[in-house]
């Protein structure tokens, strides 16, 4: 069955901890976003703390201390900064488990990685930064997005330091280091925009079946799944069938759903009923209020995966 991640449940758009950057840590000691993500969260996924940029800024020096959720700025004073929870440690304190996040993207990489210009350094620079980080926490994790969006839109592989300096070949060289660090580890390339059958999840699917014929190791593949309202793909389904149909399971990662407003920010579609505030806050794509209130879309996605989702090969995933 798909995993409704914390993404999905909170407040923001970030998946690391059963909270909302609109409280404090004090405030959220009581406040009913705990029950509220004790009830629902299953999988807790850090959305920039197991980043290269942080977890490793310059080489050998792991900030480890940083596997943490930390609520970035936002414009009104009257919304606290959190402080660090330690991921981990409350997805453990909520009866979850924890989606590592990520080793090779085309952002949030530091300088001295993408400075390197030389195939076996940076292949080296890769397999010390993967050992390190999943030798901490190889038995914390049940899965990770290995890769995280290697695609462009039209199916072509994304330039980055990665791809300038390995070519196509980083894909296989990074699975394998993970699998190598982390044998029981589920490893997975993430991306956005392949939730319809399209010129970009039919290149994955292409690329993923090649990597699988070379004996590369991979356990599934990540739907991002940033949606509008009214308008999720309707070949949704078939586009996970490409991957659920070699054996891999498939996960929705960062599910979020844009509610679309009118000129004074009210939504117009049925069933949304938010402050205009909220709504001037970019139409929040999640599924709690800012005073941790459900939103009627909460019970209908939970209901809806409580049921499973048949990809098309007879399993729920």
């Amino acid at each position: 069955m798909l995993k409704l991640l914390a993404y999905a449940l909170l407040c923001s758009q970030v998946l690391a901890s059963p909270v909302s950057p609109r409280w404090s840590s004090d405030q959220c000691q009581s406040s009913p976003l705990r029950s509220l993500a004790q009830a629902n969260i299953q999988s807790v996924h850090p959305e920039n703390e197991m980043k290269w940029e942080v977890i490793e800024p310059q080489r050998g020096v792991f900030n480890w201390t940083e596997v943490t959720w930390q609520v970035p700025a936002l414009a009104e004073p009257r919304f606290p900064r959190s402080q660090p929870l330690q991921v981990i440690a409350k997805a453990k304190e909520v009866g979850g488990i924890v989606r590592g996040h990520n080793f090779c993207w085309d952002q949030q990489t530091p300088t001295y990685v993408t400075n390197i210009t030389d195939p076996d350094e940076l292949k080296t620079v890769l397999k010390e930064h993967i050992d390190a980080v999943l030798g901490r926490y190889k038995n914390d994790l049940y899965a990770m997005d290995i890769i995280n969006e290697p695609l462009n839109d039209n199916g072509t592989i994304k330039a980055s330091v990665w791809y300038d300096v390995l070519g196509e070949d980083y894909l296989a060289v990074c699975l394998q280091y993970a699998r190598d660090a982390a044998p029981n580890l589920k490893l997975y390339i993430n991306d956005y925009n392949i939730e319809a059958v399209n010129n970009k999840s039919i290149a994955l699917a292409s690329i993923v079946s090649g990597l699988k014929d070379q004996g590369v190791p991979i356990d599934g593949v990540g739907f991002e799944s940033h949606f509008v309202g009214g308008e999720v793909p309707t070949t949704l389904q078939a586009s996970m069938k490409q991957f659920t149909d070699m054996g891999l399971d498939v996960a929705i990662t960062e599910l979020d759903v844009r509610v679309p407003v009118n000129n004074s920010g009210l939504p117009t579609l049925p069933g949304y009923r938010f402050k205009p505030m909220i709504m001037r806050r970019l139409s929040k794509p999640v599924l709690t209020t800012v005073i941790a209130q459900e939103k009627p879309a909460l019970g209908s996605i939970s209901s809806t995966l409580a049921s499973g989702f048949n990809c098309g090969n007879g399993d729920r995933k």
